[in-house]
């Protein structure tokens, strides 16, 4: 289930009751269902989103040194799959608007990013990549979390991953 799912049921559950509210019933309410029946939806915070962008973020970093463009090119959509999630789920933090933040990145560091992947040069991509580590971290000094520094892998994240591109 995908953040917009969840986004859009939460909606329809706090819908559900005003419905209710504009209907004027001509029989008592039925007694309202323990607490336990109703299902507890789960919204990851911030910190879980970025946890999930970095995870891509070291896949991207390998896949592009292997060589492997349209794996770089699908760990670079996911990042912006998320990074839209957290301008869904947390345009503000600490006060200050994250979601113009992360469009700024979007904008600039992440089309560089497609660009020298659609071109397949590597050279393009690392300095791109390092231009996003220092966006990255140039929002987290921003937003307090300067003690949060990316940069460049040593080691895959994930060692049960080839990120060879595939023989034909």
């Amino acid at each position: 289930m995908n953040f917009r799912t969840i986004a859009a049921a939460i909606v329809a559950a706090m819908l559900v009751p005003l419905v209710g509210l504009a209907q004027t019933p001509s029989v008592p309410a039925p007694a309202a269902a323990p607490a336990a029946a109703v299902p507890k939806v789960y919204i990851p915070g911030l910190e879980q989103f970025m946890n999930v962008i970095l995870t891509e973020h070291n896949k991207l970093w390998f896949a592009a040194q292997a060589g492997n463009w349209p794996l770089a090119d699908y760990e670079l959509g996911e990042i912006k799959e998320v990074m839209g999630d957290v301008q869904d789920h947390v345009p503000v933090f600490k006060n200050l608007p994250l979601a113009q933040m992360l469009d700024a990145v979007i904008t600039k560091e992440i089309v560089d990013l497609e660009k020298a992947i659609a071109a397949k040069d590597f050279k393009k991509f690392a300095a791109g990549y390092d231009a996003l580590n220092k966006a990255c971290n140039a929002c987290h000094v921003g937003t307090e979390n300067g003690f949060i520094v990316i940069k460049r892998p040593t080691t895959p994240a994930f060692t049960n991953q080839d990120y060879a591109p595939r023989k034909k």
